[in-house]
């Protein structure tokens, strides 16, 4: 087993970097949470490990559960999710934030062109892994 993971992001290039871990982690709708009286939005997914080496052991690469939130989120937007739908699966593809004068609107992006708007006061973000790793059942691609 890997130590796991965690880390904060208190700007938009340290969202980057959080962003660049996350890529691809599957999340299933059900494990999307935004709290309004706490501000916070949350998920958890199964992220794929691209830090991590490829081993003899596991050519496939690795995953492993991870939980990722965001403070002072003001307001939410959905595109091309349905919240009643609970067991689609969605795959990450980045995380971006803008700043909007005294505010920042972070994008968090899925394949397919589903997306989350968050209005937030700051950058407050905090990316922590869960438990062990496992073998991936395949190795994400990309279509150039």
């Amino acid at each position: 087993m890997t130590k796991p993971l965690k880390l904060m992001g208190q700007n938009p290039e340290e969202l980057t970097i959080l962003s660049g871990l996350l890529q691809d982690t599957t999340v299933r709708v059900g494990d999307i949470a935004w709290l309004p009286e706490e501000h916070r939005f949350a998920f958890v997914g199964n992220r794929f490990r691209w830090e991590k080496k490829r081993r003899f052991f596991r050519p496939k690469g690795e995953r492993v559960r991870t939980g990722f939130h965001l403070n002072g989120v003001l307001k939410a937007s959905l595109h091309q999710i349905d919240l009643k739908d609970k067991d689609t699966v969605l795959e990450l593809l980045d995380i971006e934030a803008h700043e909007n004068g005294e505010d920042f609107h972070v994008l968090v992006n899925f394949a397919g062109g589903a997306a989350i708007r968050l209005t937030t006061e700051c950058i407050d973000a905090v990316m922590s892994d869960m438990g062990d790793d496992w073998e991936a059942l395949e190795r994400p691609h990309h279509e150039d």
